[in-house]
């Protein structure tokens, strides 16, 4: 499976020494070679970089191991592929905007439910992906129509996308935290 790093900090930080570690597990201490993500939040905006090389051969990971920036919040991905191709399109972490705000996403596991079919036979005898192909994905909560749709075929982008079609359709503003909170509990 693959691997996350994350930082929330009280105060800006710079994350460069545990992304250096983090680094060498993408394919040099670790089998988590294909591919590699990070996102940075900088206020209202988010700085991100995606490689489908191993993190640890990747030169862009290379400079922002050295790059000096400091920041609230951070998430990095290191990647084990066992959904779609070891492509840039399913490198995570995965990001879209929603409310004026840029939500990102990261995730460790499979969810059988949003796997995308890997082959013919098997796209046209699914029942787990919403209608078989890699452009719809299965509608949670009030949604009845999907906005966000996956670029690449995982099964976590297709989450990501899933959860933002649920909470669009449910609140046409950023509701609360705590009524938020609720909304993606459900």
């Amino acid at each position: 499976m693959c691997q996350l790093l994350g930082m929330n900090c009280a105060s800006p930080t710079d994350f460069n020494f545990s992304f250096k570690g983090f680094k060498c597990r993408g394919g040099e201490t670790d089998v988590h070679a294909h591919g590699w993500g990070l996102a940075i939040y900088e206020g209202r905006g988010v700085r991100t970089f995606h490689d489908p090389l191993p993190c640890a051969a990747s030169p862009i990971a290379d400079m922002v191991s050295s790059y000096p920036i400091k920041t609230l919040n951070m998430m990095a991905h290191i990647r084990y592929a066992t959904q779609g191709a070891v492509s840039l399109e399913n490198v995570h972490p995965f990001t879209r905007e929603m409310w004026g705000i840029q939500w990102t996403f990261a995730h460790n596991g499979e969810v059988p439910k949003f796997t995308v079919p890997r082959n013919p036979q098997e796209e046209n005898n699914s029942n787990n992906f919403c209608g078989g192909t890699t452009t719809d994905i299965p509608l949670l909560g009030k949604c009845m129509k999907a906005v966000y749709h996956p670029v690449g075929d995982t099964d976590s982008e297709a989450v990501f996308c899933a959860m933002l079609n649920a909470l669009r359709a449910e609140f046409t503003t950023l509701p609360t935290l705590p009524v938020l909170y609720e909304a993606i509990q459900r």
